[in-house]
């Protein structure tokens, strides 16, 4: 367990990576995250002491001057562990732009620039905010997330909330989320990658959550990359119990078949 209330600093480079991340800030209801646009301040700097203070997710829009200043903050932080740097682009990036974010790679540790469209980055942002803000029953730090960020390429999400009189359906509105979550990626001809989970409003015993968590591994096969936590306030504690759910996808992978094998059913 823990009481959370890290800061999450978002900073972003570019009008339209800007825009998504005010307007999600503006809309984010549970404080510990602060949006920091480089664009008007070039010149930011960072020290030690600061970075250990927070997670940082760096989102730049994908034209070549953004690249090229994004380029230039990353080379000067003096530490990358705990950031991550999402690149916006609603098309397919040029040589060049691929370019830019192979350098910035190089200047990572243990990770790489991400691309994603908005609909995708709407999704990470929201995932990112809910880690370590409230009170969790679980401890989750930026490995999990990172973990789960870098397992697909494509970003959905999904959310039910329900009176506290009648939580101890949570497991099986769980079920119907990720039934109704799996029909969409299917018609999209993906995969699930990741899961991560996150349980908000009342607090629930240990029990609902064990049940509730039990339904979602279930769900999937052992080896999927499940994160559940939560992120719950007592200033937000509005008679509702629920849970925001992130997948993280990726294209399927194409059965292969041995046509000299001998039919499964002709070995029954």
């Amino acid at each position: 367990m823990n009481d959370g209330s890290l800061l999450k600093k978002i900073f972003t480079i570019g009008n339209s990576s800007s825009l998504v991340v005010e307007t999600f800030e503006k809309n984010w209801e549970f404080g510990w995250v602060e949006h920091i646009r480089l664009s008007d301040q070039p010149s930011y700097l960072f020290n030690s002491i600061s970075q250990n203070e927070f997670f940082s997710l760096f989102v730049t829009d994908s034209d070549m001057a953004s690249l090229s200043l994004i380029k230039s903050v990353i080379g000067r932080l003096k530490s990358t562990n705990g950031f991550e740097v999402i690149a916006l682009a609603e098309t397919p990036l040029t040589s060049e732009q691929l370019g830019i974010l192979t350098e910035i790679d190089k200047n990572l540790v243990d990770s790489n620039v991400k691309v994603v469209c908005q609909d995708s980055l709407s999704s990470i942002l929201e995932c990112y905010a809910h880690l370590l803000c409230g009170f969790s029953y679980t401890c989750l730090d930026f490995n999990d997330i990172h973990e789960w960020l870098h397992a697909g390429t494509t970003f959905l999400s999904a959310a039910v909330n329900i009176d506290e009189a009648v939580k101890n359906e949570l497991p099986y509105m769980l079920y119907l989320q990720l039934t109704e979550l799996q029909a969409q990626y299917k018609k999209l001809e993906l995969e699930v990658a990741a899961i991560n989970v996150v349980f908000l409003g009342e607090y629930i015993s240990q029990d609902l959550f064990s049940a509730s968590l039990a339904m979602i591994s279930g769900s999937f096969s052992r080896d999927l990359n499940l994160s559940v936590h939560s992120n719950i306030h007592d200033s937000h504690q509005n008679g509702k119990v629920g849970f925001r759910m992130f997948a993280s996808l990726k294209k399927k992978t194409p059965l292969s078949f041995d046509h000299n094998a001998i039919p499964p059913f002709l070995l029954a």
